[in-house]
């Protein structure tokens, strides 16, 4: 099976969700309610959200589905979200070595509620598949808790072929060694200021690992990695060529908050704000497979306003996924 179309890809996510589990708001209802507020860009929050709802044929209460945003288990998402990768995986032969930039980016949490619980922002970690342009497990963590101290989260994240990469936010020694020891192969930026030998290599409490240095013309940049490659399987060009791809992520940061809302957390609750950053990582990767008519370009943000389309000429996400769904083959 090859998943292209937005039906497709919708009914391979959504057809197997109960839809009898909830007396008034069940797992299929609530799932599509989230995705309706990601892709259209007119609701910026849940009261927006619930006005066009209510108004456009489904009646559910605003603080039904709050309630359940707090106590509902996130893993129903998580698990759509694991699927669709898991399906990614499975359509891309494996690779001897795949890069993976991996980064975090900062939420902020506007609301006051979230002020009183001692949490202005939420952390989001994750990495960037440059074979299948998907993303991987992630970390969602509240607070000022630094990237650093997520090493072996960070690990846990890259597959057996994958080479990370990570700007000078990971810049640490006993970062380096927790790569080393679990034979983790990485590429990192390191300060201008650190020392090396006159073999161009950095000590560590696991051994050494060498640094490559190389510049940008234009913008009169002098760039520092540190790597554990070996230097038979990336030599010292490949490695920085390999490092210029980890822009990608940052692209990717761009997108999401421009786009898809990671930068307008509509939840005031961590479960709810848990349960949206899954939801636009899903749509993300929808995205990414997504095939679309070639007027709208191979762009992200041109399939996005293609599903945009399909989606208001039904009113909204859920009146579309309740008339489509039942014509596909099951």
């Amino acid at each position: 099976m090859k998943l292209n179309s937005f039906p497709g890809i919708v009914n391979f996510l959504l057809k197997d969700l109960p839809t009898n589990d909830y007396p008034v708001l069940n797992s299929r209802l609530f799932c599509s309610i989230w995705f309706t507020g990601i892709l259209d860009k007119g609701i910026n929050s849940l009261r927006d959200l619930f006005y066009q709802l209510n108004h456009t044929g489904t009646q559910v209460d605003l603080s039904t589905f709050s309630k359940a945003n707090k106590t509902r288990d996130p893993q129903i998402i998580l698990g759509l979200y694991h699927k669709l990768l898991h399906y990614i995986e499975k359509a891309h032969p494996e690779k001897k070595l795949v890069l993976c930039p991996f980064d975090a980016t900062v939420i902020p949490l506007m609301s006051k509620l979230f002020w009183l619980q001692g949490h202005r922002q939420v952390k989001l970690i994750t990495t960037l598949n440059q074979d299948t342009k998907s993303t991987g497990h992630l970390i969602i963590s509240p607070g000022q808790k630094h990237e650093i101290n997520f090493g072996e989260e960070i690990m846990r994240m890259l597959p057996e072929n994958g080479v990370a990469a990570g700007d000078r936010g990971f810049c640490s020694r006993k970062l380096f060694d927790k790569f080393i020891e679990n034979n983790t192969l990485f590429i990192i930026r390191i300060k201008s200021n650190w020392k090396w030998d006159e073999n161009y290599h950095i000590a560590t409490g696991q051994g050494k690992v060498r640094v490559i240095c190389f510049g940008n013309v234009q913008q009169k940049v002098e760039y520092y990695l540190a790597t554990n490659v070996p230097e038979e399987i990336m030599s010292n060009e490949e490695i920085g060529e390999a490092y210029k791809q980890r822009w990608a992520i940052e692209v990717l940061w761009k997108f999401l908050k421009m786009h898809l809302k990671l930068d307008k957390m509509m939840s005031k609750n961590l479960n709810g704000i848990t349960i949206q950053i899954y939801v636009i990582l899903i749509v993300y990767l929808i995205l990414q497979l997504l095939k679309v008519p070639q007027m709208y370009g191979s762009k992200l943000v041109g399939k996005l306003r293609y599903i945009q389309i399909v989606i208001r000429r039904e009113l909204n996400f859920i009146n579309w996924l309740n008339r489509v769904i039942p014509r596909l083959d099951m």
